[in-house]
């Protein structure tokens, strides 16, 4: 598996004990928080985003990957590639976080999604080229979905109809009706697609193509490819500011990241943001692009006016924090 994939094993645990000492702490938590699975650490790091710092740090499975944050922010689900299992993980009224499920997920989960209301868990099997549908209140599963081969990134439109599937191995995106959770469609892109977002804003879907070096842009009224924006290497994730108007894509092999206006589809600036970024996603106040860079153990923020780093957040090693990892903001 290329460096997209799972990166299981490696020497790269480096989990320094304030890590721990933060966990036993009882800070006082303010909103949002941002949950950065820590491949490395075999853990969850619990960002104050207000504070800029990491608050808890809670142990998970093995070399957790994708993560996805309920309505809410009460429930956060992380897939274990390598325990072959998803992290329920739970927020009570005291702030504190812990873990009350590890539920079994095929031989790959790798990608994690919900549907927009979060009664259902979608979670890819890269190996088994499926997509597992669990009920969120019973934690039982109650259906695969045949999708492309090696199925990554995954996002639900707001109404809740369709959830699309980047098949990296296909060089397509799957189109599941979530009425019928049926596959309906499958929709050429670029090559080894990975990150999908879903933009309401036209709306429109953005692809990070891995080996192309691209990313597409998809109208999933006609479910074709509209245009490609051509990026640095390998990229892994598109963020999109809230009203649609910057659009910022993750490039793993150049430590930067892109920018595009939202609009005209310009490049606005290629920002050097750090080592192997990977996750993105902007912040509830649309100010804030908040960037996992794997290879600095830190979350890195984007001030997404003026397009500059403004902030570096140690979190625990090797982040990825590959999906929803903000609780979804209200539209």
């Amino acid at each position: 598996m290329s460096q997209s994939g799972f990166r299981p094993g490696g020497n790269r645990v480096r989990f320094c004990a304030a890590f721990f000492l933060l966990a036993l702490a009882s800070p006082v938590r303010a909103e949002p928080l941002a949950y950065i699975t820590a491949q490395g650490a075999d853990a969850l790091s619990v960002v104050d985003l207000a504070q800029g710092r990491v608050v808890e740090t809670v142990k998970i499975g093995q070399k957790p990957a994708g993560v996805a944050v309920a309505p809410g922010g009460r429930r956060i689900y992380a897939t274990n590639p390598e325990g072959k299992s998803f992290s329920v993980i739970e927020r009570g009224a005291d702030g504190r976080h812990k873990v009350i499920a590890e539920i079994a997920a095929g031989a790959g989960p790798l990608g994690i999604a919900l549907d927009p209301a979060g009664a259902r868990i979608f979670v890819a099997d890269w190996y088994a080229d499926r997509v597992h549908v669990f009920d969120a209140a019973r934690l039982q599963e109650i259906a695969a979905i045949a999708v492309g081969q090696s199925p990554a990134g995954m996002a639900a439109d707001p109404g809740g109809r369709f959830l699309y599937v980047a098949n990296r191995e296909s060089d397509s995106i799957s189109v599941v009706d979530l009425a019928t959770l049926k596959s309906v469609a499958e929709i050429a892109v670029g090559k080894a697609p990975f990150g999908v977002t879903y933009d309401p804003n036209g709306p429109r879907l953005l692809v990070a193509n891995v080996q192309s070096g691209d990313v597409s842009v998809i109208d999933p009224a006609t479910r074709r490819e509209t245009r490609r924006l051509k990026v640095r290497s390998f990229p892994y994730a598109v963020a999109v500011t809230r009203d649609g108007a910057r659009i910022f894509v993750t490039n793993q092999h150049d430590d930067s990241v892109s920018v595009f206006d939202g609009k005209s589809y310009a490049e606005l600036k290629v920002i050097a943001a750090c080592g192997y970024p990977e996750g993105a996603l902007v912040a509830p106040d649309g100010r804030s692009v908040y960037i996992a860079c794997w290879m600095d153990d830190v979350l890195a923020r984007i001030d997404a006016i003026s397009l500059d780093v403004v902030g570096k957040i140690a979190v625990a090693a090797s982040p990825r924090a590959f999906g929803q990892f903000i609780a979804p903001d209200a539209r």
